[in-house]
């Protein structure tokens, strides 16, 4: 049988059909690659910390470690007790501190009664078991002193109503010429006399107590100071938590142990915090990373193929270097921050989703999009550049 008797497409050459059917495929091929677009990532790990960092608990006074009523892990809320000082020196100091300026206040009034000249009467708010035993003491200071000079001034009162009434009895001779004029003046000099010594007599004691008065004032001024500031210290025994947390780890576990202010004795993570992604990038990775960038989070605890990946942002990167020493050397990175879109959080499977801190993370960073076509090529340009420059 002659050639023009087959069809066709079995006359036409084989390879000319090979040729055909590799156009029609490639060319589509090669528009879609040139025209498809496939996202660039930098993958690295991360954790998860608070936006507020870890709150370090510290020592506020001098004490020892009575009891730790937490544990690590533990959710405490603001006002919760988490470690216990031994009281019993402060509370003794406080008690001494409360006595002595209980003390002053009965001192103080009894001193003031005996300026003014009144009856000592104290008010209802001293009478108080903790003021009975001072009170007691000032009333029989106020009657002692009071009698004291009153024995004063009475021996006094008398001499001198003697004086008068040998004084009027001698102005009667003086008229009658019986003794003379200089008598009369000599008994008249010491009336004057003897009613300036109890006069004397009154205002040094009145001066004595005013400047007593003064002086306790000003002590006890300085008693309430500390008074306020042992009850302080008595309130510092117990450290308590200002926030809604997570007891991240406790640093000094032992009980009895001494603590100095400023001593760290534990650490929180604040709850209801914003949540944040911290993660290291190596220096050949920074330069395609900037912030704002969008950023793919697989949470480990979450699976991947249930949950997928959440939403995030790069805030911010560090802007030098970190050098961290390891068993292996020195390690270089950039410290990366990673803010996770809290709505994402609330959305996933229609629940919310109870990310904490400390939870490990693989972190894809968008650095861009690149055709499927220069992915392709790029392996090729870069050999023929690299070839073209050899010698």
């Amino acid at each position: 049988m002659s050639d023009t008797r087959l069809p066709y497409i079995l006359r036409v050459n084989p390879l000319w059909i090979i040729f055909g059917a590799l156009f029609i495929v490639i060319i589509p091929l090669l528009i879609w690659a040139n025209f498809a677009e496939i996202e660039q990532k930098s993958t690295t790990r991360g954790v998860v910390i608070a936006a507020d960092k870890t709150q370090k608990i510290q020592a506020p006074i001098d004490g020892v470690i009575d009891n730790i009523t937490v544990k690590e892990g533990q959710k405490v809320k603001k006002g919760d007790i988490l470690v216990i000082l031994e009281k019993e020196q402060n509370q003794a100091s406080l008690d001494a501190a409360a006595s002595k300026v209980a003390s002053l206040k009965t001192k103080l009034k009894r001193l003031k009664t005996e300026v003014r000249g009144e009856k000592l009467i104290y008010p209802i708010g001293f009478l108080k078991s903790d003021y009975q035993e001072f009170i007691t003491t000032q009333q029989n200071l106020f009657l002692l002193r009071k009698k004291a000079l009153e024995d004063e001034v009475s021996s006094l009162v008398s001499a001198l109503m003697l004086k008068e009434e040998e004084l009027a009895s001698n102005q009667r001779l003086v008229q009658s010429g019986d003794i003379g004029r200089n008598k009369i003046l000599k008994i008249d000099r010491e009336v004057v006399d003897l009613k300036g010594m109890i006069l004397n007599i009154k205002n040094k004691f009145l001066q004595g107590a005013q400047e007593e008065m003064t002086q306790t004032e000003e002590e006890l001024s300085i008693r309430k100071e500390m008074l306020t500031e042992k009850r302080v210290t008595l309130d510092r025994s117990e450290i308590i938590s200002h926030m809604d947390a997570i007891v991240k780890e406790i640093i000094i576990t032992t009980k009895g142990a001494k603590v100095r202010p400023g001593d760290i004795i534990l650490e929180l993570v604040p709850l209801g915090q914003e949540l944040i992604i911290e993660v290291r990038l190596k220096p050949t990775d920074i330069s395609f990373v900037k912030t704002g960038q969008k950023a793919l989070v697989k949470l480990d605890t979450y699976d991947f193929s249930i949950y997928g990946s959440f939403d995030g942002k790069v805030d911010y990167i560090s802007p030098d270097t970190i050098i961290e020493k390891t068993s292996t050397g020195d390690e270089y990175f950039f410290k990366v921050l990673i803010s996770l879109d809290q709505g994402d959080l609330f959305t996933k499977k229609g629940t919310a989703i109870d990310v904490t801190t400390g939870m490990g993370a693989q972190v894809d960073i968008i650095t861009g999009k690149r055709t499927v076509l220069h992915y392709i090529t790029k392996p090729i340009i870069k050999v023929l550049d690299e070839s073209f420059t050899e010698r």
